[in-house]
């Protein structure tokens, strides 16, 4: 299980770079890829629901919308519900671009798995849908992934471990 969990672990670093590499292909930045895909997945989105998924402060994703409209990416609507609110939607050419980009994701993974059989990549999408899954659930538990972290903490000083943070300051 470890080896896989290696594997999984390799795949998302490599996703990551995939991701900086298609972003700078494109002319914008990872935190304006993940916006447009927000908003691709299940937009339109209210700028607080984009906030929120992407993790960012009200003003954060305000500038971050004013690049991407000056871009010709998206577009603020009124919302038809609630006068005080506006609604992010793509604009054909933000469309146009998540579909380029993603046409050449799905080419990329196809050539890694072209030679396998088709019960084993069937076999593979079922096993990432469950490893997507699981991480999922874990990420929106909070508390029990705070949980987690620190029975691993605990065991590590238990264990006269070095506890560091990621700014490389020690306990």
């Amino acid at each position: 299980m470890r080896q896989l969990a290696n594997e999984v672990r390799a795949v998302m670093v490599a996703a990551d770079t995939y991701r900086r590499a298609m972003a700078a292909a494109l002319g914008v930045g990872v935190t304006e890829v993940s916006a447009l895909g927000e908003i691709r997945q299940d937009g339109p989105l209210t700028p607080s629901e984009l906030a929120r998924r992407l993790g960012l402060t009200s003003p954060s994703v305000t500038s971050l919308l004013d690049r991407l409209e000056a871009a010709g990416l998206v577009a603020r609507r009124r919302h038809p519900a609630d006068r005080r609110s506006v609604l992010v939607e793509l604009t054909e050419a933000g469309e146009e671009l998540l579909l380029a980009s993603f046409e050449q994701f799905s080419e990329d993974v196809a050539a890694a798995v072209r030679s396998a059989s088709p019960e084993h990549v069937r076999e593979l999408g079922e096993l990432l849908g469950g490893v997507a899954g699981s991480l999922r659930t874990r990420a929106a538990d909070r508390d029990g992934l705070l949980g987690g972290l620190g029975r691993h903490v605990a065991r590590r000083r238990l264990a006269g471990g070095d506890v560091t943070d990621v700014n490389g300051k020690g306990d």
